[in-house]
């Protein structure tokens, strides 16, 4: 099926204007190594792609940087369309402060950020010396974020789609009642880093991105981790949040553990909670980890279903003296993220 074909296929499934504009592109420019990116795709495993920022700035072409909301088909390097994605984050980064979660995203090797730097190093600097243009930490990534919207032959699924995204300005509404309602119902903001005392969105997110920046120190605690927010697709409503630490401190080590999560008090008993547990734990993966602690309070048995749901092995039970509780600790053990992309 040629890429025309798939588009008019999917337009007429999915009730759109046949007239919708899109781009038809492989990964890569083709050849095997962009059919098994494309592949990757298909398994739900890639999320992202990036692009060198100044090669739109070298052919002249910096108004056709993709946006949120764009359309492409994507195909192999026979020309065979394979699917339809739309972007529904874009931002531009400098490459040394491209997050791990962004790496992870775009589903290749190990999905670690040291795996992503080496293959988009080899990748964007023959083109970019080409032009003049050295390769340097400041060079600045054109990091997309992608939802599958159509397969050919593939049934679409009934379970409300999330999507996975870092804090960004783009989601400071939801932030905002996210918090609120959290602190309406009382409930704890596990997995939401310092958003509870944090009213002012943009605050709140420039503390995200700080945290998660690779070029930042671990701190004076010794943490260093990623927050990431649960958003439904079909409504753009923030479901829940999770924050994953690849580096811990002393406390996350002996008590609260890798990850943190929680769900918005409205979308409970939805299924929700396990998904995002899940995801953080696939996430957690890609930083070598093949056993990770998560901790719940003894009372909280939907929390204790979530762990054992996605492979909790009670450990032990510690006490926290200066949050004055008893918590429940517990181990995962990760799958390997491996692939031979």
């Amino acid at each position: 099926m040629k890429a025309q074909e798939l588009w008019e296929e999917f337009c007429n499934k999915m009730k759109i204007d046949v007239n919708t504009s899109y781009e038809a592109w492989a990964f890569c420019g083709g050849g095997p190594v962009g059919d098994e990116l494309a592949d990757l795709v298909i398994a739900r495993r890639k999320f992202g792609t990036a692009s060198a920022y100044d090669e739109y700035v070298i052919e002249n072409v910096v108004d056709e940087i993709p946006k949120a909301g764009d359309y492409s088909v994507i195909l192999r390097d026979n020309g065979d369309a394979v699917c339809v994605i739309r972007d529904y984050e874009v931002y531009i980064r400098p490459f040394g402060d491209v997050t791990p979660f962004h790496a992870y995203s775009e589903g290749e090797g190990d999905r670690s950020l040291a795996y992503w730097k080496r293959v988009h190093t080899e990748f964007f600097q023959p083109a970019l010396e080409a032009g003049g243009i050295p390769l340097t930490e400041e060079s600045l990534v054109v990091c997309e974020k992608f939802s599958v919207e159509y397969v050919p032959g593939e049934e679409s699924t009934k379970e409300d789609e999330l999507l996975f995204v870092e804090p960004s300005m783009n989601y400071a509404d939801e932030i905002t009642a996210y918090r609120q309602e959290m602190l309406d119902t009382g409930s704890s903001f596990d997995g939401c880093f310092s958003l509870k005392r944090t009213p002012n969105p943009q605050d709140f997110i420039e503390h995200c991105m700080t945290w998660s920046n690779p070029r930042r120190p671990a701190g004076e605690h010794g943490a260093w981790g990623n927050v990431i927010l649960c958003i439904r697709k079909s409504d753009g409503r923030m479901v829940g949040c999770f924050q994953a630490h690849n580096v811990l401190s002393e406390c996350m080590k002996n008590y609260t553990g890798h990850v943190g999560y929680s769900v918005r008090p409205s979308e409970r008993r939805k299924g929700y909670a396990t998904r995002i547990l899940a995801k953080s734990l696939d996430f957690l993966s890609s930083f070598g980890f093949t056993e990770i602690s998560v901790s719940c309070l003894p009372d909280n048995e939907g929390s204790r279903k979530t762990i054992l749901a996605n492979g909790g092995e009670y450990m032990e039970t510690v006490y926290l003296a200066e949050d004055a509780v008893h918590l429940e600790r517990y181990r995962i053990k990760l799958k390997s993220t491996d692939n031979p992309c």
